[in-house]
């Protein structure tokens, strides 16, 4: 074969090798620091990924987002001195694998003298003081006679083994716990050197809910009202009253809320985290705002959830809840739902406008977040919704029991996109009923 053609054939071949094969190979860079490792990596294609890494000693999972898929993060270590091996793995949302590394970790021991406790059985650690901030846990206690403890500092989403030496029997320190949701349980314990449990205690990381603006930005919707009802609470009250103004039938509480399938989070913490951003943004357009609730231990009643924004005369209500199915893990979306025959409602707007009204909502949100699964729908199933008497919508988010959207709703970023979405539909609503230009 002349060799001018088999040049023409062999480059014809190589173009017809697929584009990946000329790419890098996506990798994970690292750089390992005392107790902590900081990494990067690149994935254009996505905007979320999930993280996870554990030593010996340490162990966390988190939720990463980057706009231009450049994600960065860091693996605390706060247990592990000696050299020891550690994974990081990176997994789509719904749990497929994207990238792995295993790491040899230098011995960081040098920071910490060995310690010769006594023999025999310990003591209860006195003048103790174990609490937690959004910073960590915070401990303070002494325990005679021994110069060495562990302390161990675990909740769903990290876990941490810390061996501490002090020479005068004087423990005080920090454990930062970066992983943990506001709300969620953290769990500590005081061992003794040899494993045996001195103190243990359970304590909620603290939500610390955003500041109310002072500046004002913008007067785009000023002198509008907005009623935010964040659905549930941390304790539930059975209760039962009329299902709505011209209904004789009675609606009994249905105990009980969604919880994360992954995160395993309460629905009422999230979508209390969710209504107190929209609270801001709204704010900070010119609405005046009112919330059913600022805080998890409260009780709210189904006829309070109504009678609130009716009583601050609100131009809308939204119900900020999120969604469940057992048996049905793959199933996603969001869903917007209306009042269908309530004699309250029907004086808002009739069915076929408020199902208009209800579908903005939906596709505003649908817009903000990229998730176009879900509907609008018009029932007679909740009381809020029934005895409003102004524009109600019950908003459920997304599904806790599929693990993409449960990771998503806990995810800052894509909470700001919900807030956009319900933002943008209301700003709709608002112009379409002749209440702002």
């Amino acid at each position: 074969m002349p060799v001018k053609k088999f040049a023409c054939l062999l480059i014809c071949l190589l173009l017809c090798l697929p584009t990946a094969a000329w790419a890098e190979e996506p990798t994970i860079r690292v750089e390992i620091q005392p107790h902590q490792v900081r990494y990067s990596f690149d994935l254009p294609e996505y905007s979320f990924v999930y993280v996870t890494y554990d030593t010996a000693n340490d162990s966390g999972e988190t939720v990463l987002y980057a706009e231009d898929g450049h994600f960065e993060g860091v693996c605390q270590l706060p247990g592990t001195f000696e050299a020891s091996r550690m994974g990081l793995n990176v997994y789509t949302l719904g749990q497929r694998q994207l990238l792995q590394t295993r790491l040899d970790l230098p011995d960081f021991s040098d920071e910490q003298a060995a310690g010769l406790s006594a023999e025999g059985a310990a003591s209860r650690p006195e003048n103790a003081a174990i609490w937690a901030s959004p910073e960590g846990v915070h401990y303070s206690f002494l325990v005679p006679d021994r110069d060495t403890i562990v302390l161990r500092c675990k909740s769903a989403q990290e876990w941490h083994k810390i061996t501490l030496y002090a020479p005068d029997c004087a423990y005080a320190g920090t454990v930062a716990m970066p992983f943990t949701y506001a709300d969620d349980t953290m769990t500590v314990t005081v061992q003794s050197a040899s494993g045996a449990t001195l103190l243990e205690e359970s304590l909620l990381m603290p939500y610390i809910p955003p500041a109310v603006p002072v500046d004002i930005p913008s007067a785009r919707l000023q002198g509008l009202v907005v009623c935010i009802d964040p659905g549930h609470q941390r304790a539930t009250q059975v209760e039962t009253v009329q299902a709505g103004p011209n209904f004789s039938t009675m609606k009994t509480t249905t105990v009980g809320m969604a919880k994360g399938a992954v995160t395993g989070r309460m629905e009422s913490q999230l979508v209390l985290e969710i209504g107190m951003k929209l609270r801001n943004v709204l704010m900070e357009l010119g609405a005046s705002v009112c919330m059913t609730r600022e805080i998890q231990d409260t009780f709210v009643g189904m006829l309070d959830r109504a009678d609130i924004p009716n009583r601050v005369n609100a131009d809308f209500v939204l119900r900020l809840h999120c969604n469940s199915r057992s048996g049905s893990e793959n199933v996603q979306g969001i869903e917007v739902y209306c009042p269908l025959s309530s004699s309250y409602a029907q004086q808002v707007a009739d069915i076929n406008s408020y199902r208009a009204m209800g579908e903005t909502m939906l596709l505003a949100m649908q817009d903000a977040t990229g998730m176009h699964k879900g509907a609008c729908t018009l029932n007679d199933t909740y009381v809020g919704n029934n005895w409003s008497m102004m524009p109600s919508f019950l908003i459920e988010m997304g599904y806790m029991t599929n693990s993409e959207e449960d990771l998503l709703l806990s995810c800052p970023q894509y909470q700001d996109r919900l807030v956009q979405g319900m933002v943008q539909g209301i700003i709709s609503l608002a112009q379409a009923r002749g209440l702002i230009n």
